[in-house]
């Protein structure tokens, strides 16, 4: 495996090196940063992807043994970016044998926009921030709404595990925890602000199944950024089982120019 992840590690190098020269600063932006746990651990050969709308990898980067990653992409929106070491996510885990606690699932960002070289650091552990959109009402409460349907994965394997003995399932599926236990930290543009209203809803899934999810009510920040968009951090925490994680929202402003 190690001898697979340095031969991925110097592809990336080479096809990194390759774009560097074919791109210019004016139509491509320097993206970097460090990959590592809640603890603040390094995590190496970890992948960070830029995708499509369809989830296609459209650029690539590989941490070193430091946790640290650079790579330069076009300038443009990209729908998500993922972060995820390999061996660790959970359905390759269970095949080679990892322990079950050393299990991890992904981070992602969303509507990630590239107009500018970015200093991206990312912490993922045991659950995904996945769905995540954010949005204003125009004339309403000068308040920010954020819709994100998170996993946890000590609760998935625990509905794996139910589902093996229970034949009657239900249709609602509980993969994070409900509305009373669970951790929630906001940050807009590196500002905390405070959750002023928080419910839990389903989010549809199959004519049989849902998931369930979560609508956040939030302040706007005071301080002001020359961004034409907000960059939105949300941390979750399992209050139950301690799994957590943090996605990523970039919010348009209304003067944005594309």
């Amino acid at each position: 495996m190690k001898k697979v992840l340095q031969s991925i590690a110097l592809l990336m190098l080479v096809i990194n090196a390759t774009l560097v020269l074919a791109q210019t600063s004016s139509d491509s932006v320097l993206i970097s940063g460090r990959v590592t746990d809640f603890n603040g651990l390094p995590i190496d050969s970890c992948t960070v992807m830029w995708q499509n709308e369809q989830f296609e990898p459209i650029a690539q980067a590989l941490t070193d043994i430091n946790g640290f990653y650079s790579v330069r992409i076009s300038k443009g929106k990209y729908n998500s970016v993922t972060a995820i070491y390999w061996p660790s996510y959970a359905q390759n885990a269970m095949t080679n044998g990892l322990p079950e606690s050393e299990h991890r699932l992904e981070f992602w960002a969303w509507n990630f926009i590239a107009d500018r070289d970015t200093t991206l650091d990312i912490r993922y552990h045991r659950m995904e921030a996945y769905g995540m959109y954010a949005f204003y009402i125009p004339g309403a409460t000068p308040t920010f709404q954020i819709y994100v349907r998170p996993m946890s994965l000590t609760r998935t394997y625990e509905w794996m595990v139910k589902q093996q003995s229970d034949t009657n399932n239900t249709k609602s599926v509980k993969l994070s925890p409900s509305i009373n236990e669970i951790g929630i930290q906001v940050e807009i543009d590196g500002e905390e602000v405070a959750v002023l209203y928080k419910q839990e809803i389903e989010e549809y899934v199959s004519v049989d199944k849902t998931f369930n999810a979560y609508l956040f009510t939030v302040n706007k920040p005071k301080n002001q950024t020359n961004r034409p968009y907000w960059v939105i951090k949300v941390e979750l925490t399992d209050l139950q089982n301690g799994d957590c994680g943090e996605g990523l929202y970039y919010l348009e402003k209304p003067d944005y120019i594309r």
